[in-house]
């Protein structure tokens, strides 16, 4: 892999080893990249939260990992990112991986406000003040930007409406940016996964357990059966390992030219498939799922 790497057409010096800048890397399909990306000769620069998980991913990279604190909600900390990145000069970006993302799943009447704004601010305008801090570097080397979407982008299940629309605001942010970027040679790509099995899940049954607790009785009899197939979702995801979308971003980068967006996993690809159907058709087949077929 590490061969394909240092063939891969671009205008960035060889003397240099090619960096990867992630976002979110403190768990999940974050930290999985950021392992998988060094073992396959990149240098990661990875972003987390917490001193905690700077310290957790130090001890596993194997010294091919520099750990930076990067909240992509807080400007300060995304300047400073770009000054570490930029002044490691053996290091010369070549990608950049925007996965950090936030989810509160629920009915929208039960989500506060607050929480859907704290979605996009984290899953899309982050990711948009990241993108826009790194192209400056990226110009430089006709580098790649991978945008971690989800299948929620394209088909959008009840219950995850404020997740499924950022994450549908950065399929289009994805097909915008591609042509912008086109004539630079940067090269945008987003993937698509299906369900897949990460603390997020844990983190999001927590929350929505407790924001049951304050909800009126005769409310949340209303939306029992939702919140019912969500919570035995969260507890029983069944998807696919973090590991399985790094090898593809892995592929992604190293690719000699990366494909556009990228399905992964069987599910993503049979609910591409049932998007596709006729909207009574999809939502009747929805409903039944969640509802079961005695609900009208």
């Amino acid at each position: 892999t590490q061969g394909t790497i240092h063939a891969h057409i671009g205008e960035c010096s060889m003397a240099n080893e090619r960096a990867i800048v992630i976002t979110g890397a403190s768990t999940g399909i974050g930290k999985a990249c950021a392992l998988r990306l060094a073992e396959a000769g990149f240098y990661v620069f990875a972003g987390v939260r917490t001193e905690t998980d700077r310290d957790s991913l130090r001890r596993e990279s194997k010294k091919r990992l520099t750990p930076l604190i990067l909240d992509v909600c807080n400007e300060d900390q995304i300047r400073q990112a770009v000054k570490t990145v930029e002044a490691a000069k053996e290091y010369t970006l070549f990608g950049l991986l925007n996965n950090a993302g936030h989810g509160a799943p629920g009915p929208m009447e039960l989500v506060p406000i607050a929480e859907t704004r704290e979605i996009f601010e984290v899953n899309v305008l982050g990711n948009v003040a990241v993108t826009k801090a790194f192209l400056p570097l990226l110009r430089k080397t006709r580098g790649r930007i991978v945008n971690m979407g989800s299948f929620a982008g394209r088909f959008a299940p009840p219950g995850m409406s404020g997740y499924a629309a950022s994450k549908a605001a950065l399929e289009a942010i994805s097909d915008s940016l591609r042509v912008e970027l086109r004539s630079f040679g940067i090269t945008v790509s987003i993937m698509e996964p299906a369900t897949v099995d990460t603390p997020i899940f844990e983190k999001g049954a927590k929350v929505q357990k407790q924001r049951l607790m304050g909800i009126a009785p005769e409310v949340q009899t209303l939306y029992a059966p939702l919140s019912e197939f969500l919570l035995n979702k969260a507890s029983n995801p069944g998807g696919i390992s973090p590991d399985h979308v790094a090898k593809v971003v892995v592929h992604a980068f190293t690719a000699r030219r990366m494909k556009p967006r990228y399905l992964i996993g069987g599910e993503a690809k049979f609910i591409s498939i049932i998007g596709q159907l006729p909207t009574k058709i999809r939502d009747f087949f929805v409903h039944r799922t969640v509802y079961g077929p005695t609900v009208n």
